[in-house]
């Protein structure tokens, strides 16, 4: 390279040249390509390539993390662009030791889990198992940095990618050019509203380039991944399984923030005060659900928009005696959020895109000013609602897929949408129930339906024209009225599963609701677009959104295993394609993997009507499989500092038939409010009446009839004519801090 143009591409990264990049882009002098290793150096476990002027830093996080920095002409840059910008990445990037050795041809980093080969001519990397043996991913050409700095790797012929963020209406990007900007446009399907610079294969591996500038991600052969700045800075995750990866990826830029659990019932906003006052709210819609016997758990009365909001502390007071907690929608900013929550009760921000449609430093900046306002000005935990995501936002935020009207493309395109999100550390993303605009009954309730097997759901009232601007669950009269109130209802008893979930989300970074990928990692028809219309809700629920204006469902894959029918109990054994499934509009099609142990909770209106007792078990028995529930007081920020209980519940079965055992393990764990003894009913789907059935040696006695059991006293009854037959189970109440098992034989 002449010496002008290394002048010219020193100039250009560290931001000297006054004139904008795209002036030059088809400049070829202002793109280079890394040359021939040079030289090796170590100091406190950072290795410093040389490649001429050029600097490379490598450095193990992790056995399993490793990090890859390129210093055009020695410069290393960072980032963010003021000290006081939301960092990314939450780790302190202490490096560990790793071992190296050269080879001759290449230089070997080896951790105890993999090992990074440094090529020497041209200098490129590439990386292994920790035998050396696998072949992860290599780098086709070496680094080529510029205007756009980029990475070429080799595709496997039949590898996959997912990540990248929200990208409306994919989560499978093989063969596609994603892209790593915002991009709202009509925020429809292939629009990126949630971008995240992420990816990881099915090769084994995750990228994260820890960058705010725009780029793109070409998952073709060769894979080109790009962005728009002369920096490379990029951290790699050693799976190989993709949970594995995403646990490496959200310890590094965060867990995925643990939502209150009022936060996962359903949502309503709407500029409420448009012909009255902020506290109309009370009468005109929380007062109807009520009256409509349909649950929800906050309200979010826009104060943007020319709304404003009047009474808003009285408001909140009488919104909470209905068992509403209340929030606001924002179009300015949160400069009022210390008395708004500390005086006036919010516990809800909706960050709206315009104030935080700039995105990237900018929202991720915005999503940690409101969170941390409500945690800072209260004892409750943070619960945010935004647009403009990137790498980060997942510690802070609920995403949502922007401002589209309800139809019923809205609703195909947004479970690929959903699975793509969670896939990229996003546990709680979304978007708002038949949409802000358009929408209809038939519409509605097949997005709600679906939804209610995700942690967190809105509807925006008030912005609909074709639905006479308003949207909330009874609007439209029956029998979408009964529907909508079956499916929140659902939820409601879901609770303690999708919760437990959450928590788990919060632990590891895998998200509630999983693209078949996440579960199936071994069955290849999961791969790509072919399951993109399905998901699981935590390990053991599968839905199948209808999308169409049909009763019938086609194209539903069940994987290898026992499948149950949630609605009518019949038996299906995977793999098969389910076609023609009878699904009218009052059915989700749902299906239960065989071992399920799935908790309920009562059915109640919102999280603070009634005590969390009794717990239902509802389990499907096969072979020995396990469930641990999550509990706190769903609400403060207590469980960061222990205040929560986890209780392992194990299932034993010898095969479809008796005998079998259910342990409840002691509760392990505490916090304020916890109750000290709960009843517990469970729900045995095995077709045969038992002989007998005990809590440990203490025998239950049988109901004479079904109406017996029902009147609560401790015993048990075999219903022949429920979904094929259910045992049912009912125990005394007992301490949660002692081992409980219940023993059924025949």
């Amino acid at each position: 390279m002449n010496e002008y143009r290394r002048l010219l591409i020193g100039a250009l990264c560290l931001g000297f040249l006054w004139f904008p990049a795209s002036r030059l882009a088809a400049e070829e002098t202002r793109e280079v390509t890394l040359g021939e290793l040079t030289a090796v150096e170590e100091k406190d476990h950072v290795y410093t390539l040389s490649a001429g002027a050029d600097r490379i830093r490598v450095q193990f996080l992790r056995e399993d993390i490793f990090r890859i920095q390129l210093g055009p002409d020695g410069h290393f840059s960072d980032p963010s662009k003021k000290s006081e910008d939301t960092p990314m990445v939450v780790q302190p990037g202490i490096p560990i030791p790793v071992t190296l050795a050269d080879t001759g041809e290449y230089w070997k980093l080896s951790s105890r889990e993999c090992v990074l080969r440094i090529y020497k001519k041209p200098l490129r990397f590439a990386l292994f198992d920790r035998q050396n043996a696998v072949l992860v991913w290599k780098e086709e050409r070496s680094l080529t940095y510029g205007p756009e700095t980029y990475q070429r790797l080799t595709r496997g012929e039949t590898e996959y990618f997912y990540g990248c963020g929200m990208q409306n209406g994919y989560f499978s990007h093989r063969d596609r050019t994603v892209a790593i900007a915002i991009n709202y446009g009509k925020w429809n399907d292939g629009t990126t509203s949630n971008p995240a610079p992420f990816f990881m294969s099915t090769g084994g591996y995750g990228v994260f380039r820890h960058t705010f500038a725009p780029g793109a991600y070409e998952f073709l052969a060769p894979v080109r991944i790009s962005h728009e700045e002369c920096r490379f800075d990029a951290y790699y995750f050693y799976g190989p399984s993709l949970k594995k990866i995403l646990e490496g990826y959200t310890w590094l830029t965060g867990r995925p923030f643990l939502p209150p659990r009022w936060g996962i019932e359903y949502g309503d906003a709407d500029c409420y005060n448009k012909t009255g006052t902020t506290s109309d709210v009370i009468a005109k819609v929380a007062a109807a659900y009520r009256q409509n016997d349909l649950p929800a758990g906050w309200i979010l009365p826009n104060d943007g928009y020319g709304c404003g909001y009047r009474d808003l502390e009285n408001t909140v007071a009488e919104l909470h005696k209905l068992g509403f907690y209340t929030g606001l929608w924002t179009e300015n900013g949160v400069e009022r959020i210390a008395q708004e929550v500390g005086k006036m009760g919010i516990r809800v921000m909706k960050l709206d895109v315009a104030w935080v449609g700039p995105g990237y430093q900018f929202a991720l900046n915005g999503c940690r000013s409101a969170f941390a306002g409500i945690e800072l000005n209260s004892n409750a935990r943070g619960f945010v609602w935004s647009v403009g995501g990137w790498a980060g936002t997942q510690r802070y935020s609920t995403i949502w897929s922007g401002d589209q009207a309800g139809n019923w493309e809205y609703i195909r395109f947004h479970i690929p949408t959903i699975l793509g999100a969670g896939l990229s550390g996003f546990n709680c993303a979304t978007g708002d129930v038949d949409g802000i605009f358009g929408g209809g009954a038939q519409t509605c309730v097949r997005d709600l339906q679906w939804k209610a097997l995700t942690p967190v759901w809105m509807i925006i009232s008030g912005w609909s024209k074709q639905t006479n601007l308003k949207k909330q669950p009874w609007i439209f009269g029956e029998p979408y009225t009964a529907i909508n109130r079956k499916y929140l209802k659902l939820k409601m008893r879901l609770k303690p599963y999708i919760y437990s979930y959450c928590r788990q989300a919060y632990d590891t970074g895998v998200p509630a609701v999983r693209a078949m990928v996440l579960e199936f990692p071994g069955d290849p028809f999961t791969w790509g677009k072919q399951t993109q219309y399905q998901f699981m809700s935590g390990e053991w629920l599968l839905a199948a959104p209808v999308y169409e204006d049909t009763t019938v469902r086609d194209g539903i894959y069940l994987p290898a295993g026992k499948w149950i029918d949630y609605w009518d109990g019949r038996v299906y054994n995977g793999p098969q394609m389910l076609n023609r499934y009878d699904a009218p509009l009052e059915k989700l099609p749902m299906f239960v993997r065989a071992g399920a142990i799935i908790p309920l909770y009562p059915e109640m209106l919102h999280d603070r009507e009634k005590p969390f007792d009794p717990l239902t078990l509802d389990i499907y028995p096969f072979q020995r499989t396990a469930f641990t529930l999550y509990e706190d007081d769903g609400a403060t920020q207590a469980f960061r500092s222990g205040g929560f209980a986890k209780t392992l519940i194990e299932v034993e079965a010898a095969g479809d038939s008796w005998p079998l055992t259910v342990t409840i393990g002691a509760a392990a764990g505490g916090f304020p409010g916890q109750i000290a003894a709960r009843t517990y009913e469970l729900q045995i789907h095995i077709g045969t009446k038992p002989g007998r059935v005990s809590i440990g040696k203490t025998p239950l006695l049988e109901s004479p009839t079904a109406g017996d059991h029902a009147k609560g006293h401790a015993g048990w009854w075999f219903d022949a004519g429920d979904r094929g037959g259910i045992v049912h189970v009912r125990t005394p109440r007992l301490p949660i801090d002692k081992p409980q098992q219940v023993l059924i034989r025949n």
